[in-house]
C-alpha cells in the first residue's frame, strides 16, 4: 500500500497550482466530492480547473508563479494563495 502525496501540482499557462494533503481531506468533506478517492479526486479536481484558473489569474494580471489553492468547504470556494495572499477566489 502506497502512501498519500503531500501534495498535488498541476501548471498551466506558467501558473502552478499546489493542493496539500490537508485541502484534499478539507475538499472530500464537501458532499460532491465526498465519495471520491484519492488521488482521483485531487488530481481530477486540478486538472479540470487550472486553465481556467490560469486564464483568471492572467485576466487580473497576476505574474505566473506557483499558487496554493485553499478549500474553503463553508462558503465552497477555492483561494489561491501566493506569498500569503489571496490573489484570487473561485466557486468550486
Amino acid at each position: 500500500m502506497s502512501s498519500r502525496p503531500q501534495t498535488y501540482r498541476r501548471e498551466s499557462g506558467g501558473y502552478a497550482f499546489v493542493l496539500e494533503r490537508a485541502q484534499v481531506d478539507r475538499l472530500k468533506k464537501i458532499p460532491d466530492f465526498e465519495s471520491r478517492e484519492e488521488p482521483a479526486v485531487a488530481d481530477e479536481f486540478l486538472r479540470f480547473r487550472a486553465e481556467s484558473w490560469a486564464e483568471a489569474l492572467a485576466d487580473a494580471g497576476a505574474k505566473p508563479g506557483e499558487f496554493s489553492a485553499l478549500v474553503d468547504p463553508h462558503q465552497r470556494k477555492i483561494h489561491l494563495v501566493q506569498g500569503g495572499r489571496t490573489v484570487f477566489s473561485a466557486d468550486l
